[in-house]
């Protein structure tokens, strides 16, 4: 719908308020005591909760993530690529934080510090939580079904005597270490006795109640006690909920954890044990490495060790029995290259060995967490430490993904790609290290065999000694590789540290909890309190399809409004209008008639044309009693019923229907002859008379225009009562004769859609002087006081009534 624009009104000055806000207002102001209700209620709900909702405070700890670095690619010796890619692999941070914040370090948190079992003491009308300070403990065993979330009430009578007593709803019964549930119970209750460190137990429940000796008495019986237990799988997932893992700074890998409890001392140790779960589990993982790399060396040293303690007494043996040998320079240099080929075969072989090993792995296992490295073999190939290492990393982040159900994650398929493809290109390089290494090996082999012939021809106890001697250095220098292998894998395995670091221990931040915030929650209560209500009005408003306030007629359209007629509830119908004592209707016509002289005092003669959107809005009530103020000006005043359609009279003088508007323009008589006296002094008035078959046709007619011309000679001021605009397009006929249109609007009767649609074409026809009556409107809380009414259409009876004691009767 289309807003009027008050510059469509010539003559008539523009208001400029801030409507909205005086809408609002009003809007208030008339419903006060919903308002005050409304506020009542939310602000009652606010401090309730503010009383009743247990405190929470803020507790606050900061870790430090070190990055790991790569690096160098080409290494000596294990003991370097231990230190450097195997144990220091290269993190990621946000791997890092989905392990920090992974159900199982928030499991081994509960674990360690038992929180499966929560203390609470009563004061005043709540229970809270006496973590750390109950004067008694609840043991449980192993495996039993307990009910969960239940709190259980206890009373002490003297540190050895209590009852309990426990009842809730929809209850389950879990084994607090799995959290599988093996019951349920609708309603279930438990009232008993007992007595410390006695077995308390059913099918359903088991637990033994040991109260601290050295507690004074008055501190267990002057207190009411209870405890509630959780399985650590729902406790896991409450502590998950309120808390939070927070990145300091982008460029920084510092992790605030935050998190909120009841408790200052039970947040401050679940923070830290979380971190210290954190730390324990990372230091585990750099541990496996290197104790998985300890035990196979273990393993090739109690093969190894036999063989030399074998050759070593051989050697004895033999140069016991036979004396020392004195052996030539060329004997002992070929036996030295022999023994010198025969570690390198040893070596070799050894590397086949593994490399089978890793071909084996690959074939037949998914996780290669446990699989040896090269780099702890001697291997000093960079590119197959390389890719082995990636391999390892990969498949640790896809576990860690998985652990924290994360399986539809994207980066769990890369992350299997990338182990495929990997395990692929390790296979391709092992198979062409193998071919190569065997090349090698049969070189070296033929070489040996070629010394092993010069051997041959060498005397027999040379022969002997020198066979025993290189048997036992070759196992000597493998034990002592081994040796030196193991030591370097222990020292690392010493030297680990885990790959963070706790910067600031868990703290209480501020002294004042953080929930519930009182000031936010009655902030809240006064604007809730304030808001629901007005939304509620106003959509009240905006579903009425009645226009029931002068705010409600602002909202649909600006043109002006230049008067209201009041209200009136102790008026019947002969009550006088203007007739002493001066009511309150009778100064709204005052006012009306005055406004029209103000703001169209250079407009003479006055011909205001009064009609409205549909019948019943008192527009002939309107048209009636603006004739007779203006009258009473002394000013010579007509009285025209322009609706042909309905021939209604103002005044019951015997001869009202005789002649009218449809009789002059069909010819059957002049202008003199139609008009008529009202029998008050300068008011007269012109009927409509019979009601025509063609009232459109009639009022496009030219005598139209000649009537008005003649009639404005003879007139200080006319008054058209037309018909209802939405109703029939004849008041448009009569809008060039008139230089003043006034549109009556009933409060609480004229509806939106009729009103709008009107404002809306005499916006489109571009008429001017055009302004609102508002009528039957309600003065609410104004020094008037009474309560008035005017609320039926008013008829030809009483608006004859109504004008009687305006003026006297005329005597003729």
């Amino acid at each position: 719908m289309a807003m009027i624009n008050k510059s469509n009104t010539q003559g008539m000055p523009l208001k400029n308020e801030d409507s909205d806000l005086k809408r609002i207002l009003t809007l208030v102001i008339s419903n006060y005591r919903i308002f005050l209700i409304c506020l009542g209620i939310s602000l009652g709900v606010a401090m309730a909760a503010n009383l009743f909702t247990t405190p929470k405070y803020k507790i606050a700890a900061s870790i430090l993530i070190k990055d790991g670095e790569k690096k160098a690619t080409s290494m000596g010796n294990a003991a370097e690529y231990l230190n450097s890619r195997l144990f220091h692999e290269e993190n990621n941070f946000q791997n890092e934080i989905w392990i920090l914040k992974s159900k199982p370090v928030i499991e081994q948190t509960i674990q360690d510090l038992q929180l499966t079992v929560s203390y609470f003491r009563k004061e005043g009308y709540r229970y809270i939580d006496d973590y750390g300070k109950a004067p008694f403990q609840v043991l449980l065993p192993e495996n039993h079904i307990q009910p969960v979330g239940v709190m259980f009430k206890l009373k002490f009578s003297d540190p050895q005597h209590f009852t309990i007593k426990a009842d809730g709803k929809n209850v389950s019964f879990r084994n607090l270490q799995t959290g599988s549930e093996e019951s349920s119970r609708k309603k279930w209750d438990l009232q008993n006795e007992g007595e410390s460190g006695q077995l308390i137990d059913s099918t359903e429940y088991a637990f033994v109640i040991l109260t601290d000796p050295s507690v004074d008495t008055t501190v267990l019986t002057g207190h009411d006690y209870a405890f509630m237990m959780r399985d650590a799988k729902s406790l896991s997932d409450a502590i998950s909920e309120q808390i939070n893992y927070n990145v300091v700074d982008k460029l920084a890998t510092v992790i605030q954890i935050v998190y909120k409890s009841a408790s200052p001392e039970k947040g401050i140790d679940i923070v830290n044990e979380i971190m210290e779960a954190y730390s324990d589990q990372n230091l585990k993982s750099k541990n496996h490495h290197a104790e998985i790399t300890i035990a196979y060396i273990e393993r090739q040293l109690n093969e190894i060790s036999d063989s030399l303690k074998y050759a070593e007494d051989k050697l004895q043996r033999f140069k016991s029995y036979n004396q020392l040998l004195n052996i030539s320079n060329q004997t002992n240099t070929i036996l030295e290259q022999y023994s010198e080929l025969e570690n390198q075969l040893a070596e070799l072989e050894s590397r086949q060995r593994y490399y089978q090993y890793v071909m084996d792995y690959l074939s037949g296992n998914d996780d290669f967490s446990n699989m040896i490295v090269p780099a702890s073999m001697g291997i000093s190939d960079p590119l197959l430490n390389n890719l082995m290492t990636d391999l390892i990393n990969a498949q640790t982040q896809r576990t860690t993904l998985i652990q924290n159900n994360q399986e539809r994650n994207p980066m769990v398929q890369i992350l299997n790609n990338q182990i495929s493809n990997t395990k692929k290109t390790i296979s391709e390089n092992i198979a062409a290290i193998m071919a190569t290494t065997q090349l090698t090996l049969n070189e070296k082999t033929n070489r040996l065999a070629e010394l092993k012939q010069t051997i041959g021809r060498l005397p027999a106890t040379q022969r002997q000694l020198s066979g025993i001697e290189r048997s036992y250095k070759l196992n000597d220098a493998i034990y002592n590789y081994l040796l030196e292998k193991r030591a370097e894998a222990k020292i690392t395995l010493a030297s680990n540290i885990p790959d963070n670091v706790i910067i600031e221990p868990a703290r209480k931040v501020g002294n004042k909890p953080v929930s519930p915030n009182k000031q936010i929650n009655l902030m809240a209560a006064l604007l809730l309190g304030f808001a629901v209500p007005l939304g509620f009005l106003m959509t009240r408003n905006l579903l009425n399809n009645l226009i029931d306030s002068e705010d409600s007629f602002e909202l649909l359209s600006d043109m002006p409004v230049l008067g209201r007629i009041l209200h009136v509830s102790d008026m019947n119908p002969g009550a006088s209008v203007y007739g002493p004592p001066r009511s309150i209707i009778a100064e709204s016509f005052s006012s009306l008639r005055t406004n029209i002289e103000l703001h169209f005092k250079r407009i003479e003669p006055k011909v205001i044309l009064v009609t409205s959107a549909m019948a019943g809005e008192g527009k002939s009530f309107t048209a009636l009693n603006l004739a007779i103020g203006y009258a009473r000006l002394g000013k010579r005043t007509l009285l025209m019923n322009c609706d042909l359609r309905n021939p209604a009279s103002y005044f019951m003088n015997g001869n009202d229907h005789d002649v009218g508007l449809s009789d002059y323009f069909k010819d059957h008589v002049d202008v003199p002859a139609m008009i008529r006296a009202s029998g008050y002094t300068n008011l007269d008035y012109i009927h409509s008379g019979a009601v025509p078959e063609n009232p459109d046709q009639l009022l496009a007619m030219k005598k139209a225009a000649l009537l008005f011309e003649k009639l404005k000679t003879m007139y200080d001021c006319i008054i058209l009562d037309t018909a209802p605009l939405s109703i029939v397009t004849d008041t448009y006929l009569l809008m060039d004769y008139s230089n003043i249109r006034l549109v009556v609007v009933r409060l609480g009767y004229s509806q939106n859609g009729w009103v709008g649609k009107m404002l809306d074409e005499m916006a489109d026809k571009k008429l001017g002087r055009v302004a609102v009556v508002l009528n039957d409107v309600r003065f609410r809380d104004t020094a008037y006081a009474r309560h008035y009414g005017y609320g039926q259409a008013v008829g030809p009876n009483a608006l004859l009534d109504m004008a009687k004691r305006t003026f006297h009767m005329k005597t003729s």
